[in-house]
């Protein structure tokens, strides 16, 4: 149709795109920078350390429409909101482009409500009509923008971005506000549309596994391989990993690397090391230091990893090991608990 393939009327939603592959980029995996604010609210509603830097350095800067990736892939969203969130293990910056037609009865200014968990920029024939960049983790933010319109056909460029930290909203909503209805196309020919799906997390049992093959003295180039990703996973700091952690230094206490390389085991002590086992210490990553279930594994993870290494020089706090054990046990609320914990990893009772 010359005037577009679907309507939009007053209070509809615009959830028609084509829409590019994801272009995702780690967030400052080699930044080191400043110890956190031990006295920053920490929490599944806190803005995190990884956030603040993000929104100093990211959010406001400019994008360039000529960069835009090939929009091939038709999508359609649910609930007026076009969405692509999923769980990322490690800060992660994403991005979308999306194209999509509106046909105007005539050349003017139209009105929409726009909301985004993340942050969105508007063209229309290579002009920036809107840009609205809040960045708030899992909340959507409103704002209404005025869009200009030609009579007849526009061709919408929209960029989408949002910094990604374990489960992450990443939506879209346009709803259109003013009278004339407005035509509504997809720029080229295109598969049939389908909703979009959301990613869940994915678990590694990676660790687990290790322990068990080691239980069993089923030695091979399986447990080396096993052994590889636990270190990937921790040294990386993803999401759960300090649970990995606990299996590295249940695997330490009780085998002393005499059925792995060299090299490979040393790594075991420089990973663990190089941890970060709370807020306050260095490091700009996504793990969850809350929950109780959390807070005990990070507690425990400094405890036996104090008492493991007493001597060595911990990368992330500054502290030995001497420091990192008794700061454990001053942090928890129940210290018979956590010495009972840490024996229980230390025995295999815990794993």
């Amino acid at each position: 149709m010359s005037q577009g393939d679907w309507q939009l009327a007053q209070g509809d939603a615009l959830t028609r795109f084509l829409a590019s592959a994801v272009k995702a980029e780690r967030f400052a995996e080699f930044y080191t920078g400043e110890t956190d604010d031990p006295a920053r609210e920490v929490g599944p509603d806190a803005v995190s350390f990884c956030r603040h830097l993000f929104l100093q350095t990211y959010a406001r800067r400019h994008v360039d429409p000529a960069q835009a990736l090939p929009c091939r892939e038709a999508v359609v969203g649910v609930d007026n909101t076009v969405a692509f969130s999923g769980f990322r293990p490690q800060a992660y910056h994403l991005q979308r482009w999306l194209r999509g037609d509106l046909f105007a009865p005539y050349r003017g200014i139209f009105t929409f409500r726009l909301a985004t968990c993340g942050g969105v920029r508007i063209w229309n024939d290579g002009e920036l009509l809107a840009c609205f960049t809040p960045f708030t983790r899992n909340r959507l933010q409103h704002t209404d923008v005025q869009l200009a319109l030609n009579a007849g056909r526009n061709s919408l460029l929209i960029h989408l971005d949002e910094l990604f930290e374990r489960e992450t909203l990443f939506a879209l909503q346009m709803i259109y506000l003013d009278e004339p209805t407005l035509g509504v196309a997809l720029p080229e020919a295109c598969p049939p549309i389908a909703p979009l799906a959301v990613c869940e997390p994915g678990q590694d049992h990676s660790a687990r596994r290790l322990l068990t093959l080691m239980a069993q003295r089923e030695y091979g180039p399986e447990l080396d391989a096993l052994l590889l990703r636990t270190l990937k996973c921790v040294s990386a700091r993803e999401e759960g990993s300090v649970f990995a952690l606990l299996a590295l230094l249940s695997l330490w206490h009780r085998h002393r690397g005499e059925y792995f390389p060299g090299v490979l085991w040393r790594r075991v002590k420089s990973t663990v090391l190089g941890y970060r086992y709370w807020h306050d210490e260095r490091g700009c990553d996504v793990m969850a230091f809350w929950g109780d279930e959390n807070v005990l594994a990070f507690q425990t993870a400094q405890y036996l990893a104090g008492q493991l290494f007493p001597e060595a020089l911990f990368i992330a706090s500054g502290r030995r090991g001497q420091q990192q054990q008794r700061l454990a046990l001053m942090r928890t609320a129940d210290a018979r608990a956590l010495r009972e914990q840490a024996e229980a990893y230390l025995t295999g009772a815990k794993a």
